[in-house]
């Protein structure tokens, strides 16, 4: 079966299909066309760009989750089916999942812009923290397994290592993540994120950690995302000086 995420040589009739959603390229003029997203056979997003004697490509790939239904907020809430509960001063490993959208762009030599995004599954979203001072997160549930198990093309895997230094037992119900922070990586139309652990330092904060490198041997990092989320990247590693690491601290509760 040929892989989806890729990217693709602008040309009429193309056609792409996500389970309900498909992707057209229909040629109108000598260099423009139009590219359509269909909803079972409903046109829901619909844009002309223009690609001279073959410099434009079409790219689909998996994208973090903060576009649809807007661009609401770029927190992720993993809530874990069942909760993991962990003794006193150990760490154990547990795949997970958290959702992705599926990002459409025009690729060129100097740049690339994100024409579409949508997602195979309907957003939700909840608060995490004080009313006042929360995070608005988009909210995704994870079965809890000993191995990698994910809806194709709607969610990442997460190979998560959960590590607890406190001297008692404590519960994880949840995960949050900054999704500006996050990388994805590809096995073919398998998606993973990046390396990560979570750190609980005591009995009211824990820290997640994105480690910036593969989760296992052989992924390769997704090529494309979005300019603004780059731009918004770039801007706050040089500000908090993470350049490694990425860190996220839960001190709402976990």
């Amino acid at each position: 079966m040929k892989k989806k995420f890729d990217q693709y040589a602008v040309k009429d009739g193309l056609s792409i299909s996500f389970r309900d959603e498909q992707i057209t390229l229909e040629n109108i003029s000598e260099d423009s066309y139009v590219y359509r997203r269909k909803h079972k056979d409903e046109t829901i997003s619909k844009t002309i760009f223009s690609s001279k004697k073959g410099e434009v490509k079409l790219a689909i790939y998996p994208v973090r989750p903060i576009q649809m239904p807007r661009q609401l907020a770029h927190n992720i809430m993993v809530k874990l089916n069942p909760p993991i509960t962990l003794p006193p001063n150990s760490h154990v490993t547990h795949h997970l999942t958290m959702p992705i959208e599926i990002g459409v762009f025009t690729i060129s030599k100097k740049s690339n812009y994100m024409i579409d995004a949508f997602s195979l599954s309907f957003p939700k979203y909840v608060l995490y923290g004080q009313p006042n001072m929360g995070y608005i997160c988009r909210l995704h549930n994870s079965i809890m397994s000993s191995k990698e198990k994910t809806m194709q093309y709607e969610e990442a895997a997460v190979i998560m290592k959960f590590q607890n230094k406190s001297p008692n037992w404590t519960t994880v119900n949840k995960i949050v993540m900054d999704a500006y922070m996050v990388d994805l990586y590809l096995d073919g139309d398998t998606v993973y994120l990046e390396d990560s652990n979570l750190v609980i330092e005591d009995d009211d904060v824990a820290s997640l950690f994105l480690n910036n490198k593969p989760p296992l041997r052989g992924l390769k990092e997704v090529p494309v995302a979005a300019e603004t989320v780059k731009k918004f990247r770039i801007d706050i590693l040089e500000r908090t000086g993470f350049g490694v690491a990425g860190k996220f601290i839960m001190e709402h509760g976990y």
